[in-house]
């Protein structure tokens, strides 16, 4: 994992992730005791839910949703953070309050941000369903936007549409399918459903699902398209985002120091 490491990096390990609907979740050990976190591109900052698992700094860390809400936690330190043969000691993280979460969600114990990866590689190798950490890797590279900001990092890069359009999309593996701004909304074909609600922070949305027809890809790197992907238009701060429904085709490597995403496909 990133800087904070301390003793000599453990050999390369391989860790199985499950599934929980569209999130990758893995086995970390918090403090020594293996707890289920989500890995999460997009969440930007670490996370963990048991207050007795960490110490408060008495500072706070502000981040926006997708939607543009601001959503602060407290900062604390984090005695061992260990994940696929690697140890953070006195980890930095956010203290996240889950009252009211799903109840899918109640044996979570935390979200494993790219922060974590910050001076190395992480893959997540989805048709082979494992995790590693530090692994040279082959594929295609498509150039990232390292955004960073305090604590928190996350990642964008340019995605063609099926009208030529090169727009700039977070890499989200958090989210399902394609999501987009709604002023693309003009690109979708067959609208499934319409859902308007009200999310977690209070803010009132309306979000349309439907096909978009044609292909998107990386720009500069059409061979590895998606045609006719399933999309959900939303107002929201970005571009789009990309995620699941995207990523599981490949073996993907996060290089954050490269600056880079490889994308590898099966065999």
């Amino acid at each position: 994992m990133c800087g904070g490491c301390s003793g000599s990096v453990a050999p390369l390990s391989e860790v199985p992730f499950a599934y929980l609907k569209h999130l990758v979740t893995v086995p970390v050990a918090l403090n020594g005791v293996e707890q289920t976190f989500v890995l999460d591109s997009g969440i930007g900052l670490t996370l963990v839910r048991d207050p007795a698992a960490c110490t408060l700094t008495g500072e706070t860390f502000s981040g926006r949703r997708m939607s543009g809400q601001e959503v602060t936690v407290p900062l604390a330190v984090v005695p061992s953070l260990a994940f696929a043969g690697t140890e953070r000691r006195d980890a930095e993280a956010g203290l996240l309050d889950m009252t009211g979460w799903p109840p899918e969600l109640d044996h979570i114990g935390g979200f494993l941000s790219l922060a974590d990866f910050a001076d190395t590689r992480l893959t997540v190798d989805y048709p082979r369903g494992v995790v590693s950490v530090g692994a040279r890797r082959e594929g295609t590279a498509v150039p990232l936007r390292v955004e960073r900001d305090g604590p928190s990092i996350c990642v964008y890069m340019q995605l063609t549409l099926p009208d030529g359009r090169s727009i700039e999309v977070e890499v989200d593996m958090g989210s399902d399918s394609l999501i987009l701004d709604e002023r693309f909304a003009d690109l979708g074909a067959g609208e499934v459903r319409r859902v308007d609600g009200t999310d977690e922070t209070g803010n009132r949305y309306t979000r349309r699902f439907a096909t978009l027809p044609g292909r998107v890809h990386p720009t500069g790197a059409p061979e590895l398209g998606q045609d006719d992907p399933a999309v959900m238009f939303q107002r929201i701060i970005h571009d789009g985002l990309v995620g699941d429904a995207f990523l599981r085709r490949f073996a993907v490597t996060f290089d954050i120091p490269g600056a880079s995403l490889l994308l590898s496909r099966a065999g």
